[in-house]
């Protein structure tokens, strides 16, 4: 039996706020349905890529995935990704945690008050708790 939650395929990923979207650094912008908003997700043995169609940047960042941010900038680099489901058990809601952080780091929204608004990759229960993400396929 697989653990695969999210097929591999091509998908916007909303969160609070917006959708993730690489403009420089991984955002949160409303739906505008371009490719900057599109996530090819590949899984592999237990662990997901999601890479920008536009971009083709790695949603992450250089150097130490233990390494909290308050700034996801994107890697040419793969960067692996554990998803599960939150805490409140939803189906078609998702947390996504570095796969390579001892400490669970976890990508949520950033406490940076500038537009467009960041991302982040911090503890999940730091700053109000983790963000859970949903996954929609592109047609």
């Amino acid at each position: 039996m697989s653990d695969q939650l999210v097929p591999d395929g091509t998908y916007t990923i909303m969160g609070p706020g917006g959708q993730l979207s690489h403009q420089g650094n991984i955002v949160l912008l409303q739906p505008e349905g371009d490719s900057t908003q599109q996530w090819n997700v590949a899984f592999d043995s237990g662990f997901y890529t999601l890479r920008n169609v536009d971009s083709g940047m790695y949603l992450g960042n250089n150097g130490d995935p233990d390494q909290a941010a308050m700034m996801v900038n994107g890697t040419s680099q793969p960067f692996t990704w554990k998803i599960s489901t939150g805490a409140d058990q939803d189906p078609d809601t998702y947390l996504l945690t570095s796969a390579a952080s001892p400490s669970g780091l976890a990508l949520t929204t950033s406490l940076l008050r500038i537009w467009p608004p960041q991302t982040a990759l911090l503890e999940p229960t730091a700053f109000g708790g983790a963000v859970e993400w949903t996954f929609t396929p592109v047609s």
